[in-house]
C-alpha cells in the first residue's frame, strides 16, 4: 500500500431502486491523464461493456486526449441487499453469474456487500477469448507442476526451462484468476501472479521482508512463453501499525472498532492496475476493485482477527528499499527487481495482477528428481545495458568500470553459453566439502577433497559434470558450481538474495540482469569486500571474492588491468 494514510471512511455507492434505469446513452471526453479503467468506474460501469460500446479502440492501453469514449447503452443497477448473493441477483435478472461478476469487474463472486450498486447487463457480457492452452514442451512431463508446487511453499522452478516455467504458473493463473485476466494471458497481454507467503508484519524490526514473489506472464506474437521471476512483498510492515512495537507512522483504517488503525492487504483476487507515479517513480497504481485483508486483532498477523472490506484503498505496486518493504500495505520490490517488473511490462499501461496465498497453490503430485538447467529451445538476448551497468553502481556506490572488471575476469563478454545456459565452472572440492567426501573415491571427476585445477571441463562439459553430481544430491550440486557472468558460488545463495539454492539458480537463468543484482546483494552482504571493491584494492576484493587460492589465477592483476582498461 502507499505510505498514504487511508481514509478512515470509504467512498458509499449510489443507491438505487432494484428495478431502477440509468435511462441515458453518452459519450464523454477523454482529459489529460484519463485511462478506460478510470473512466468505466468514474461513470459506474465495467471495462468490459466500455470496450464493447467502443470497437473503434484497437489498443486499450492509447487512447486520446480529446478522443470521445462512448458510454454503453442504458442498463438496470441493482443495490445489494443484506443477504444478496451474487447468484440470486442473477437469477431474478434472468443472466448468468459470469455476465454478472465480469460487468462489475468482480473477481469474487462470493464477495459482495450490502450497500454495493452493480450493473446488471441487458445483453450478455462480451465473450472472454479462449483461455490458453497450458501445453508443456517437448520431452517435459505431462503436468510440469508435479512435485514443483507444493501449498505453503514458492513454486521450486530450478533447472526449468521458461517455457516450462510459464506453464506452471500459468496453470495458478488459470486456476485462481478472473475471467479478464484469463482473456488477458490468451490474448499475450502481460499479466502478474503475486505469490504470497505469510509473514509477520514485525519482521525485520518491523521493516518488512521480501519473502514473496511476483510473476511477469506473456506469450510472444511467435508462440513463445515468458515468465520473469521477481523477489517481492504483498504484506504491510510493522513501522506503519498503529501502536505496534515498531510504529514511526500509523496508516490504517479502525475496523476493529478499538480507535485503532488496521493495518491491511490485498486479499487474494484479480486486480486491475494503471501505470504512473508515486514517491517520483514509475508504479502501478490501484484500480478500484480492491479488497482488503484488515487485521483487526493487532497481533502482526493475518489470521484468526482478520476483517475483510472491499473498495478502492489505493493499494498500489511500487519499488521499496533494499532491507525495508517501505509497505503499509502496498505490494512492493527491491529496487532492482522494479526495474526488471518495467521492463517485462515493456510499454504495456494497464496490467491485472491475480494475488494468490501460497497455501492455497494447486499442488502436483510426486517430485521429479531435480536437475540442471536445460538449454532453451530459443536462447533470448540476455545482455546488460548501459543503464544496467550504471544502475547497479549507483546501488553499490562504485564507479561503472570497476564492476565491469569484475565481469570481464568472471565471464568475460557473456554470462550464458551459445545454448543458452548461464556459464557455470563445477568445483569438485566443494562437492567433496558438502558430501562428506562419501563420493571422492566413486566420482573422482566431480568430488575431489582438494582443488583440482585438472579437473575442469569447460563450456557445456560443466554441465555434464554437474549433472552426475545432481544424481548424487542435487542442492548440493548446485551449491557446488558458480553460476553466470559473476560466478557467483550456488552455496552463497543467501548473500545473493535468496532463500534457497533453486530459487537462485532460477534466477540465474533468467538473464544477466538477475545475475548482476545477485552480484549487487552479494557485495553488500560483506562490507570489507564492499570497501575493497569501492577503493579498487583488487588483492584484497579478490581475496575476498575468489578465495584464498586467487594469486594462483592472478585475479588481482587481471581485474586491475581490466579496471585500467575500462577506465579509459
Amino acid at each position: 500500500m502507499s505510505l498514504q494514510a487511508l481514509s478512515s471512511t470509504s467512498t458509499q455507492p449510489r443507491s438505487f431502486s432494484d428495478e431502477g434505469l440509468a435511462g441515458r446513452s453518452a459519450n464523454v471526453r477523454v482529459e489529460r491523464g484519463d485511462t478506460l479503467s478510470g473512466i468505466a468506474a468514474r461513470h459506474g460501469v465495467g471495462l468490459d461493456a466500455l470496450l464493447a460500446a467502443n470497437p473503434q479502440i484497437a489498443n486499450p492501453d492509447r487512447i486520446n486526449i480529446g478522443q470521445r469514449i462512448n458510454l454503453p447503452a442504458a442498463d438496470r443497477q441493482v443495490t445489494v441487499r443484506a443477504g444478496d448473493s451474487l447468484g440470486q441477483i442473477a437469477s431474478r435478472f434472468g443472466v448468468s453469474v459470469s455476465d454478472l461478476a465480469r460487468a462489475n469487474g468482480i473477481d469474487n463472486p462470493n464477495l459482495i456487500f450490502p450497500g454495493d450498486v452493480l450493473r446488471v447487463p441487458s445483453a450478455p457480457a462480451r465473450a472472454a477469448l479462449p483461455a490458453a492452452p497450458v501445453t508443456p514442451q517437448a520431452g517435459t512431463p505431462p503436468d510440469v507442476a508435479a512435485g514443483r508446487v507444493t501449498p505453503g511453499q514458492l513454486p521450486d522452478t530450478a533447472g526449468l526451462s521458461e517455457a516450462q516455467r510459464y506453464d506452471l504458473y500459468a496453470a495458478q493463473v488459470q486456476h485462481f484468476g478472473d475471467a479478464g485476466v484469463q482473456a488477458d494471458l490468451a490474448a499475450g497481454r502481460r499479466v502478474i501472479l503475486s505469490l504470497r507467503n505469510d509473514t509477520d508484519t514485525r519482521i525485520n524490526q518491523g521493516r518488512g521482508q521480501y519473502d514473496d514473489r511476483m510473476v511477469v506472464l506473456w506469450q510472444g506474437a511467435d508462440g513463445s512463453k515468458h515468465a520473469v521471476e521477481l523477489r517481492a512483498n504483498t504484506d504491510p510492515s510493522g513501522q506503519y501499525e498503529d501502536g505496534g512495537p515498531f510504529m514511526r507512522r500509523a496508516v490504517g483504517s479502525n475496523y476493529g472498532g478499538d480507535a485503532r488503525g488496521d493495518q491491511g492487504r490485498l486479499a487474494d483476487g484479480t486486480y486491475r492496475f494503471t501505470r504512473g507515479t508515486f514517491q517520483g517513480a514509475v508504479a502501478l497504481m490501484a484500480g478500484s476493485d480492491q479488497v482488503t485483508q484488515r487485521d483487526t486483532n493487532h497481533n502482526g498477523r493475518f489470521d484468526d482477527g482478520v476483517t475483510t472490506a472491499r473498495g478502492s484503498y489505493g493499494m498500489h505496486i511500487h519499488v521499496g528499499g533494499q532491507s525495508n518493504t517501505y509497505s503499509a500495505g502496498c505490494l512492493t520490490l527491491p529496487p532492482g527487481e522494479h526495474a526488471r517488473l518495467f521492463e517485462a511490462l515493456g510499454s504495456q499501461n494497464n496490467v491485472r495482477s491475480v494475488v494468490v496465498n501460497t497455501a492455497r497453490l494447486s499442488a502436483g503430485e510426486v517430485a521429479p528428481a531435480p536437475a540442471a538447467p536445460a538449454a532453451p529451445s530459443q536462447p533470448a538476448q540476455r545482455g546488460l545495458t548501459e543503464a544496467d551497468w550504471q544502475r547497479a553502481a549507483t546501488t553499490l556506490g562504485v564507479d561503472v568500470a570497476a564492476i565491469k572488471a569484475v565481469a570481464e575476469v568472471e565471464a568475460p563478454r557473456t554470462g550464458f553459453l551459445a545454448d543458452g545456459r548461464p556459464r557455470i565452472l563445477f568445483e569438485a572440492h566443494q562437492f567433496s566439502s558438502r558430501t562428506g567426501g562419501q563420493y571422492d573415491r566413486s566420482h573422482p571427476g566431480i568430488s575431489s577433497p582438494r582443488w583440482n585445477r585438472e579437473l575442469y571441463q569447460g563450456g557445456t562439459a560443466e554441465y555434464t559434470r554437474l549433472n552426475e553430481a545432481m544424481a548424487l544430491n542435487g542442492d548440493a550440486a548446485l551449491q557446488s558450481a558458480s553460476w553466470g557472468r559473476f560466478q557467483i558460488m550456488g552455496f552463497n545463495h543467501v548473500a545473493a538474495g535468496y532463500a534457497n539454492v533453486r530459487d537462485f539458480v532460477a534466477a540465474m537463468q533468467q538473464g544477466e540482469g538477475r545475475q548482476l543484482d545477485a552480484f549487487v546483494s552479494f557485495i553488500q552482504a560483506d562490507p570489507s569486500m564492499h570497501r575493497a571493491l569501492r577503493n579498487h584494492d583488487w588483492a584484497s576484493f579478490a581475496a575476498a571474492y575468489n578465495g584464498p587460492g586467487y594469486a594462483a589465477n592472478q585475479y588481482d592483476t587481471r581485474m586491475a588491468e581490466a579496471y585500467a582498461r575500462f577506465s579509459q
